[in-house]
Parts: C-alpha cells; structure tokens; sequence
C-alpha cells in the first residue's frame, strides 16, 4: 500500500497550491537560471565551492503523522540530535544521528550506503535505500544554491511569487541521479530576490517505492553571517506538498564547522 493513502483519512482536505517541481511553465531558459543559482550561491559565500570539510550539528522534532506514516525514511528512534560531517567535492557524508533508541551511523559516498545501529551494521534494503535518500537531500539543505548550481541539470526559471511578503526568483531543474538512488528528482529554488539567499527548496522524493510520486518541501529561515561572511539558515522546516499537505519536520542547526574552523559553536547553541 502506497504511504499516503491512510493520511488521507487524517487530512483529506489538505491540499498544496506550490507548483509541481517538473510542472511549472519557464519565463526564460537555462541561461539565465543558471545566473540566478550562481548569484545565490555567492550571497550565501559558496559554501561547496569554499570549504572541504562542514560539520554541522542539528537537533529537531518530528510530527506524529509522518513518524507513523513513513518510518523507515523518518526513523524518529534514532534521528533526534546529529552531528554530520559533509565533504562536497568528494560526495562523502558521514551523519552520527542519536535518539531514544541510541545511535545511528550513515556513510554515504558515491559507492554506496553504510548504515548501523548502536555499532551493528545492518542490511536492510529499505533502511540502507531511506538513509542514502536522507544523507543526500541534507546536503542539499546545507549547502543550498551552491549545490543545486554544480548538480542542477536543464534548468529554467518560472515566474516569480512571495514568501512571507518578500519577492522570490524561482529556478526549476532536475537531478540526475536524483535523492538516494533515484534515477532522477525535479526540484524548485525558491531565491529571495534582494537578498539572494535561498529561503525554499521544493523536490521529488522518488527514491523509495513508498515515497513515489510525491513532493515536500523544506524552508529556511533565521538566517546567520559566520565571521568568513558566509550565510546559513538555522531553522528548517520540511512540509509534505503531496499527495495531501502535512508538516513533517522542524529543525535546527545547532553548531557548525568549516575546514576545522567553528563557524558557530555548538556550545554556546540554544
């Protein structure tokens, strides 16, 4: 049975009105998305391009009907508070999530997945495919337009709309090979066009039988400047878009490293 059947019977009238990432109608064409991606990825200072190891610490809480709903990808036991070790240039990501069920281990490169719990490797398929799925939409949620601008492919851009009363560029593209081991995933860059800072990031997550066909989308906010003049967002929320509309996550970064450097100590977090 497809997840989202019985969320129905709990949010029958929930609906999405964000366009469908893959569906929206170009105003222009690669070119000029490609300038749009760039010019965010350089408010934010590039993070991909800057840096060639990010740590970064987050803690967050997960909504009821999702950790029921898709447990295998949520795996809310182990994934409340994470330190995560990210090296872009290399596609390596090694996430040391904890929880009330202890401790989880990812080690995702671009062989494969590794995943243990409590120090015991595991080989369970649909786990293994839900934590590369996780490990790779993260790095796109930590390093923004500097990612989408090296990875995106075909890009376009839609009309532009407003978040939370400010004008937004929109970028469209795909991903190929999409979230975990999708053959493909379509996303939207949501740009604040005064800022250049990337505030919502829509995508497919077609990477697990049971999350096939539909959409989420993660915004950001409580943006910080680290004292190398580079931006970040601190708070994240993810909402499932389809097939019905759901909040799913809310996080926050909570420390950060660059190349042995702390950007924001964990320390001293709230």
């Amino acid at each position: 049975m497809k997840w989202w059947i019985p969320l129905l019977v709990v949010a029958l009238a929930s609906c999405s009105s964000l366009t469908v990432p893959g569906e929206g109608k170009p105003t222009a064409g690669a070119r000029e998305a490609s300038g749009i991606l760039a010019r965010s990825a350089a408010a934010h200072g590039d993070p991909v391009g800057s840096y060639r190891v990010v740590e970064v610490f987050y803690a967050g809480e997960w909504t009821g009907v999702v950790k029921r709903l898709q447990p295998e990808l949520v795996d809310a036991d182990f994934r409340k508070t994470s330190v995560e070790t990210y090296k872009p240039r290399q596609a390596v990501v090694i996430q040391e999530h904890r929880g009330p069920g202890g401790s989880k281990r990812v080690e995702r490169t671009k062989e494969g997945v590794k995943v243990s719990y409590n120090g015991t490797p595991i080989g369970d398929e649909p786990r293994r495919d839900a934590s590369a799925l996780v490990a790779d939409a993260y790095t796109a949620f930590l390093f923004g337009s500097s990612w989408l601008a090296e990875n995106g492919r075909d890009l376009a851009v839609l009309s532009p709309v407003s978040l939370d009363g400010q004008r937004c560029l929109r970028v469209q593209g795909r991903l190929t090979p999409g979230f975990g081991f999708s053959e493909e995933d379509r996303f939207i860059a949501w740009i604040d066009e005064e800022s250049g800072l990337l505030r919502r990031l829509q995508f497919t997550i077609d990477g697990l039988e049971s999350t096939r066909g539909a959409d989420v989308d993660v915004t950001f906010s409580e943006f910080w400047t680290a004292a190398d003049s580079s931006v970040w967002p601190g708070r994240f929320v993810e909402l499932v878009q389809r097939p019905v509309l759901v909040k799913a996550h809310e996080w926050w970064m909570t420390g950060l490293k660059a190349d042995g450097r702390t950007l924001k100590s964990p320390e001293k977090a709230q």
